[in-house]
């Protein structure tokens, strides 16, 4: 009888099931005042794309088609109100606030802060405030109307405007390997301040964890912008430079004149800051009607968005090369 060549059959393999476990992105969001009708159409899609929850996206179609149908509007504003920009004229602050001025100028942070440019303090009309910035953060504008509830007068004004301190968020720390700091703030306006060289005090001597005989050190900064709102004055035009998010829940609260630092630009070329919050200078100082504080109060030309929070963090690290060289 010839033998079988077949092979014996192995038992059946167990059967394993394999269950998709589907893990959802998680994010936090805030609600976010965007002024879509004056940015570029490639700006909207970018700001929605990248910025924006995925149900923001997922009507871009949608925006894009009111965006389009806008601009006829844009342009007949842009035409109605050229020049509008360069009318701006900022008034004296009344001389019974002299004192608190004169503390605010003798501050050694704030002298520092305003060292580049020639400035003074002056009354300025929001509306007619060059406005770089295309968003606002809602949630924050809230917390800060109810800071300054019943705050109306030019006294109170001044402290929330001038002042060269303000509350801020905390700023978290950590050291990561490699002589590197990491720092997070909730708020934006975190950045490094720079770093300098530091005589050494016999304090020093126990920051020096590694040891050894120390003779020089360097300190860096980290913390917040210049705390006072200011602006630059360039011609007979003013754009506003910090503090969008104060002036934006103060023009909201129906105040129209607000007290700035006031820093003066006598050469466009060399002293004009290249970009302001992202639009170049060329547009800021050169379009005959730019965007304006003012057009954030046009329901129309803005869009309510969730957008995706964020914190920002700022990575420090100090670095050496050692190495020898000829005497």
């Amino acid at each position: 009888m010839p033998k079988s060549t077949d092979k014996p059959r192995a038992a059946p393999a167990a059967t394993t099931k394999v269950t998709e476990q589907h893990i959802a992105l998680g994010t936090h969001f805030f609600n976010q005042r965007y002024l879509y009708a004056v940015a570029t159409q490639g700006e909207v899609t970018q700001h929605i794309r990248t910025q924006t929850a995925v149900e923001e996206s997922e009507r871009l179609p949608e925006i894009l088609a009111a965006w389009q149908t806008l601009q006829p509007s844009v342009q007949q504003l842009v035409q109605a109100e050229a020049g509008l920009a360069d009318t701006q004229a900022p008034e004296a602050i009344g001389n019974e606030h002299a004192s608190v001025l004169q503390a605010i100028r003798e501050n050694e942070l704030f002298q520092k802060s305003f060292s580049m440019l020639p400035h003074t303090f002056g009354i300025v009309d929001i509306d007619k405030l060059v406005a770089a910035q295309r968003s606002v953060n809602l949630d924050y504008v809230d917390r800060l109307r109810k800071q300054y509830e019943g705050k109306t007068s030019v006294a109170a004004l001044i402290d929330i405007c001038l002042s060269p301190t303000r509350d801020m968020p905390p700023v978290q720390q950590f050291e990561t390997p490699n002589n590197t700091h990491v720092f997070t703030s909730p708020n934006s306006d975190v950045r490094f301040l720079g770093s300098f060289l530091k005589k050494l005090t016999p304090e020093d001597a126990s920051f020096a964890v590694a040891g050894g005989l120390p003779v020089a050190a360097t300190i860096a900064f980290v913390g917040y912008g210049a705390s006072s709102v200011n602006v630059l004055h360039c011609d007979n035009r003013i754009i506003l430079n910090n503090g969008f998010h104060r002036v934006y829940a103060l023009r909201s609260m129906n105040i129209t004149k607000i007290p700035v630092v006031i820093q003066r630009v006598s050469n466009f070329q060399l002293e004009f800051p290249p970009a302001v919050s992202g639009l170049p200078r060329e547009y800021l100082m050169g379009h005959p009607r730019p965007v304006l504080m003012k057009d954030f109060l046009r329901d129309n030309f803005s869009i309510s968005l969730k957008a995706k929070d964020r914190v920002k963090v700022i990575m420090v690290q100090a670095g050496a090369q050692q190495f020898d060289a000829p005497a």
